[in-house]
């Protein structure tokens, strides 16, 4: 997350917004946020570049955390791409100050302070999903700088997630909205849930009140593309898987390598499934009523959900998953304007960047 501050801030009678206040800036110094460039010259920078101006009361912060700040700005200072055209396209930006169109201290220090929560249906499994994304992208391709953030939220902790059941997720959104995170809940979390599709246009029906809930609006039956898409203004960040589950993610030779009880006939069906992805995508890997029985996995229904998430934790490259979702790219904006197609799994970390 990017921090601005009001500059009206500083010279606040409020003896509660400038202790606030002073407390958000101390937060710097354990990184927990980005501080932007051009409100660092404007806050601290005296007439002579060599010296810092302090644009607070200093009663507030003590001799010891006035160095310490000191020492931390220096360094951001020193560093040449400390904030990039990526970071301020892909992160929340917030301004801290007291107008309408701003954030009010006490809530912008929830906002810093407060973990980042991924909304999910199942844990532990869904988590193992979310994690194993986490960290086989930290070093991926051009938007790594980004992935690297979300990977430091999760081993501080301050990425975490909020097992909602398969059908608890709407009112695990209000439960936290009216608690912990009123007023702050858009900057703070995201769901993540399966699509449950049958086939890429399906759309199960039990997830419309959910959907119309996040997107406070109704939406048609069926649901057209932009109602099953996030939207800048629905309430929360949220992605619906394309493929049916988090199992269908898996990539074929990882299947293989792991599950050593398939018959030659089951590798052979699933070989040529891998062919077509598209129907692999949205295959049942144990066996439901009407599935063809050279299609699912005879391990049971549990032993699928239970070590299909294992197999995300196992030693395998994220081009595997690349390859796994290269038929079903999408379009993503970048900072200069135009616009790329990439995996869907860059896509969910790109969203999940929005709230740490």
């Amino acid at each position: 997350m990017i921090v601005q501050f009001n500059p009206d801030l500083f010279v606040s009678e409020d003896v509660n917004i400038q202790s606030k206040t002073s407390k958000i800036i101390l937060e710097i110094l354990e990184d927990k946020f980005l501080w932007d460039i051009d409100n660092l010259d404007e806050l601290f920078l005296a007439d002579d570049v060599n010296n810092f101006k302090m644009p607070f009361n200093e009663k507030w912060i003590s001799i010891g955390d006035k160095e310490k700040l000191r020492d931390k700005i220096n360094e951001i200072y020193s560093i040449s791409a400390y904030i990039t055209p990526e970071h301020h396209h892909y992160l929340t930006t917030i301004r801290i100050g007291i107008n309408n169109d701003e954030i009010h201290p006490s809530d912008a220090y929830k906002i810093i302070n407060e973990r980042s929560i991924v909304i999910i249906e199942n844990y532990p499994n869904d988590w193992k999903f979310i994690k194993s994304l986490i960290e086989k992208y930290e070093h991926f391709a051009r938007r790594k700088s980004i992935y690297q953030l979300i990977k430091k939220a999760l081993d501080n902790r301050y990425l975490f997630y909020d097992h909602a059941g398969g059908s608890g997720i709407q009112k695990q959104i209000q439960g936290w909205k009216e608690s912990v995170y009123q007023n702050i809940y858009q900057y703070k979390l995201i769901a993540i849930f399966d699509s449950d599709k049958k086939h890429p246009t399906d759309f199960k029906g039990e997830y419309k009140n959910l959907i119309q809930y996040i997107k406070n609006r109704s939406i048609d039956t069926p649901p057209s593309r932009n109602d099953i898409i996030y939207d800048d203004t629905d309430i929360i960040v949220w992605h619906m898987l394309h493929k049916r589950a988090i199992e269908n993610y898996v990539p074929l030779n990882v299947i293989n390598e792991n599950i050593t009880n398939l018959n030659d006939n089951q590798k052979e069906n699933l070989d040529q499934l891998d062919k077509t992805p598209e129907i692999m995508d949205f295959i049942v890997y144990y066996k439901p009523t009407g599935q063809p029985t050279d299609y699912y996995i005879s391990i049971g229904k549990d032993k699928v959900k239970e070590q299909f998430p294992e197999m995300f934790l196992t030693n395998f490259l994220p081009s595997e998953l690349e390859d796994r979702c290269n038929h079903h790219k999408v379009s993503i904006k970048l900072p200069n304007g135009t616009t790329e197609q990439v995996s869907e799994i860059e896509q969910i970390l790109l969203k999940i960047a929005k709230i740490i």
